[in-house]
Parts: C-alpha cells; sequence; structure tokens
C-alpha cells in the first residue's frame, strides 16, 4: 500500500470543525483595554511625581541654583497633557505615548541595577513606573474605540 491511498479505507467523521464554537467574545474588549492603558499612565505619572518628590528629599546634586527643578517640573506638566491628549483618543497622542514609552524603557531600564547600589527607594520608583509606561505602550498598541461624537 501506498502512502496515497494509506487513508482511503478511513471513514469519515462529522467536521469537527464546524463542531466548534467560536468564543462568545474576546478575552479583553477595546474599552478594557484603553482603560488599563489609562490606568498604567495614571500610576506612572503619579509615579513620576513621587520620583521628582525623592530626589528633592535627598538634596539636589551640586549647587541647588544649577539645578533645572524648572524643567524637572515642566517635563511633568507636558507629560501630564500629552496623557490627557490620549484619554481624549486623540491618535498622534497615542502613537506618541507608545514611542515615548518603549524610548524610555530602553534607556532608564539598564540604569535601574546602579540606581539600586545608589539609592534603592528611587529605583524602586523608577522601576514601577517603567513597567506602568511598558504596560500602557502594549495596551496602546491594540486597537482603539472609537471616538465619541461630540454635539
Amino acid at each position: 500500500m501506498t502512502t496515497i491511498h494509506a487513508y482511503d479505507e478511513y471513514e469519515r467523521e462529522p467536521d469537527d470543525a464546524a463542531r466548534i464554537e467560536p468564543a462568545a467574545r474576546p478575552l479583553a474588549t477595546p474599552e478594557q483595554r484603553f482603560t488599563s492603558a489609562i490606568a498604567c499612565l495614571g500610576a506612572a505619572y503619579a509615579l513620576s511625581w513621587t520620583e521628582l518628590a525623592l530626589t528633592l528629599a535627598i538634596g539636589l546634586p551640586g549647587d541647588a541654583s544649577s539645578h533645572p527643578l524648572a524643567a524637572s517640573v515642566a517635563s511633568r506638566v507636558l507629560v501630564g497633557l500629552l496623557y490627557l491628549c490620549v484619554a481624549s483618543r486623540l491618535q498622534w497622542a497615542r502613537w506618541l505615548t507608545v514611542a515615548l514609552g518603549f524610548v524610555s524603557v530602553a534607556l532608564v531600564a539598564p540604569t535601574l541595577a546602579l540606581q539600586w547600589h545608589v539609592f534603592p527607594a528611587g529605583a524602586f520608583v523608577s522601576g514601577a513606573a517603567l513597567v506602568c509606561k511598558f504596560a500602557a505602550s502594549l495596551y496602546l498598541l491594540s486597537p482603539m474605540p472609537a471616538r465619541l461624537a461630540t454635539r
């Protein structure tokens, strides 16, 4: 018997593929993923302010007048405005947030080990913020729910 004729006597059973029922709904809807992304962005934003507070608590390096405190506050305010634009479901803000999230993870994650030796609490806060940014970036990569029509 050749391989071509090996299954000639095999009785066909009813089509199993027809009996398999598709899942009733996906594991997470786009609205749930978007809500989770916003929650992660909110947590990352709160942790960035905590990081600034820890920096001020341990003291500014060098001369306090030369430290860019205003720039640190302004950057956090601008990121907060970006996150508000994401919450408004603006596509450009979504993609900018995804890019900034991945870039910050790529640039900051390698420094956490050294930061842990110098200031463990700061490294913990920075690491938690990175996890939140990374999770938000992954959630925002999925399709987003449509923007509500305004009248």
